[in-house]
This record gives structure tokens, C-alpha cells and sequence, in this order.
């Protein structure tokens, strides 16, 4: 899979100041509603608050991986976000996290963004990647950090 297709620059949110986990989502449906692949932002902040009401996608270690699908998706994106210490406040249980995968899943592909989310979930694993993308100050480098995920 290339990344720079799936995410552009654009996408990459470094730093977000975000306070909330209602924030963050309305701050991550943001460049996918300007780029065409959401068209009803709020319809799809509101589907990343059902999913996560569901289960929560939160990983050891401080990161997320939200995901939804809508219809309001009209083609699979990716947005990759970080924020400062301590975190936001992500699960119910007021556990804070520092990475964010969000995925947008058409209502028409329902798995297609399975492969994208297990190589997430492994990169993920890796302490040193993570802190390399916790470390990134521009979007090339969010890039490079993530050369290493291989989506089959």
C-alpha cells in the first residue's frame, strides 16, 4: 500500500491540541471531509462515537485506532495523529493516548480497511516506530516511520 496516496500530508495532524475525545474525532474527520472522502463530517464523527461506544480501539501504550464505517465514506482514508503529553482522555475508563490511526470505511466495503488496521496494529507493537512517529515534526517523517508497514 502507498501511504502517500492513502495520506497525503494533509492528513497528518502533529501535535493536535485537542482536549477531548469528541474533539479529537471532529479534528480527524476534518481533512477527510475537505478532501471529498467524507461528506457528512458530523454523520461521521458520530459513527467513530458509535464504534468506540462499542469497544474501544484503544491499544496498550497510549494508542488509537479509530475506525468507522458509513456511508457518509465514500472511499477508504487514513488519518495519523499526535498529541503532546500526558494525551487525551481516549477510553471510558479516562485512559489517555498520544496516537491516532483514523480509518473511513465506505458502507460499501465493510472489510476493506481489515488489512490496514492489522499492519497498524503491528506497527504498533513496535516501541521504537511509535516513538519515532511520536517524535515526527513534519509529515515526511510520519511517512517514513510508517515505510515499514506492509498492508498485503
Amino acid at each position: 500500500m502507498d501511504f502517500s496516496t492513502l495520506l497525503p500530508k494533509e492528513h497528518i495532524l502533529l501535535g493536535t491540541s485537542c482536549r477531548t475525545r469528541q474533539e479529537l474525532f471532529v479534528a480527524l474527520a476534518a481533512p477527510l471531509l475537505a478532501d471529498g472522502i467524507v461528506t457528512d463530517g458530523a454523520a461521521f464523527v458520530e459513527a467513530l462515537e458509535a464504534r468506540e461506544r462499542q469497544v474501544t480501539t484503544r491499544l496498550e501504550a497510549g494508542i488509537a485506532l479509530p475506525h468507522a464505517r458509513s456511508p457518509v465514506v465514500k472511499r477508504m482514508g487514513l488519518v495519523v495523529a499526535t498529541a503532546p503529553e500526558p494525551g487525551i482522555p481516549f477510553a471510558d475508563d479516562g485512559a489517555a493516548c498520544r496516537l491516532f490511526f483514523c480509518i473511513a470505511v465506505p458502507a460499501a466495503a465493510p472489510t476493506a480497511h481489515l488489512k490496514l488496521l492489522q499492519a497498524l496494529a503491528e506497527f504498533a507493537r513496535n516501541p521504537a516506530r511509535v516513538q519515532r512517529l511520536l517524535a515526527a515534526t513534519m509529515p515526511s517523517r510520519v511517512h517514513r516511520a510508517l515505510a515499514a508497514v506492509h498492508v498485503s
